[in-house]
């Protein structure tokens, strides 16, 4: 994620408590991949701005990119992974912080 395969001593991304976040997803491969978001959940935002359900988990087809949004409102260390087993594994994983 990010370029970067595995989770770094750094978080991908420091959130401040309360933050109103927007985040995209770009899948530049052939494999659909379910992005997840341990600690808060999200709404996907549409093309037309629309907001989905509240979720915690994403579908992210190949070639194609989903923008998620949230509020930051749960302090703590949290995992933003692919829920793919095999594609965890293989680096994609990562990491969020909220305080």
């Amino acid at each position: 994620m990010a370029g970067q395969a595995g989770r770094d001593a750094a978080p991908f991304a420091r959130l401040s408590l309360g933050e109103t976040v927007r985040l995209r997803f770009g899948n530049d491969t052939v494999f659909p991949h379910a992005m997840h978001l341990h600690g808060m959940h999200f709404r996907e935002v549409a093309a037309e701005g629309r907001q989905g359900p509240m979720r915690d988990t994403v579908l992210v087809l190949p070639g194609e990119s989903t923008e998620i949004a949230f509020v930051a409102d749960n302090p703590g260390k949290w995992l933003l992974h692919c829920h793919m087993l095999g594609h965890a594994a293989s680096g994609m994983t990562n990491w969020v912080e909220v305080a």
